[in-house]
């Protein structure tokens, strides 16, 4: 599609003919066609100006305003898992505004907000019993009253790397078990002074089990 004549243009094709050249001199002159001489020289004469005041406006691209970015800001805030047809949705429901996904994408990009690797937090977590027990814990200045325990399990997958090298357009393919085989657990306790207990079981770890850890 060719592309709009730029008022510049169309703001000297009616000073040379306004000057007393011909309409033909002008096409010649400026690469134009006549007929589009004639309608800028007709505009001018009927607005004083080289645009049609009567002419409708030529409708865009929707743009979001400050408010709706607001919108989607507190959107993706409120529910970090959102998808961007859930977006949509949203906007139009409770915003009058529907815009298409490549629209949102866009100014979600704008606005600096990027998909990334979920954060999943306890939903039972009690931030008031975390409070108290962090003021508790606060009068303890003794690294020796602290031992650390964590679980950790390995197994026949385990030591599968997820990424590797390939060249562009290729996938990158390795011989890997699906199989994942026996599990193996490792209950450590650390202290200050490093581990001072270790146990290996076979298989998951469960609370018997972590509490028989803690007896014995």
């Amino acid at each position: 599609m060719v592309s709009a004549y730029s008022r510049d243009l169309k703001e000297r094709i009616v000073y040379s003919y306004f000057q007393g050249e011909t309409m033909r001199t002008v096409t010649e002159t400026f690469k134009v066609s006549l007929g589009f001489v004639h309608r800028v020289v007709d505009l001018y004469r009927r607005y004083g100006q080289v645009t049609d005041l009567d002419a409708t406006p030529r409708r865009g691209h929707r743009t979001l305003t400050t408010t709706d970015e607001e919108c989607i800001l507190s959107l993706t805030r409120a529910q970090p898992s959102i998808y961007l047809d859930e977006i949509q949705q949203e906007l139009e429901s409770g915003c009058g505004v529907f815009v298409s996904i490549a629209t949102i994408s866009r100014t979600l990009a704008r606005m600096q907000i990027l998909k990334k690797s979920l954060l999943c937090r306890a939903a039972e977590r009690n931030e008031e019993l975390r409070t108290l027990w962090e003021i508790e814990l606060a009068q303890l200045d003794d690294p020796d009253l602290f031992i650390f325990i964590d679980e950790s399990a390995v197994d026949n997958k385990t030591v599968q790397r997820s990424q590797g090298w390939s060249a562009v357009g290729g996938r990158s393919a390795s011989q890997c078990t699906f199989l994942r085989g026996k599990c193996h657990s490792i209950l450590p306790a650390l202290s200050s002074d490093g581990i001072i207990a270790l146990e290996i079981i076979e298989g998951s770890v469960n609370k018997e089990r972590f509490l028989q850890f803690l007896r014995d």
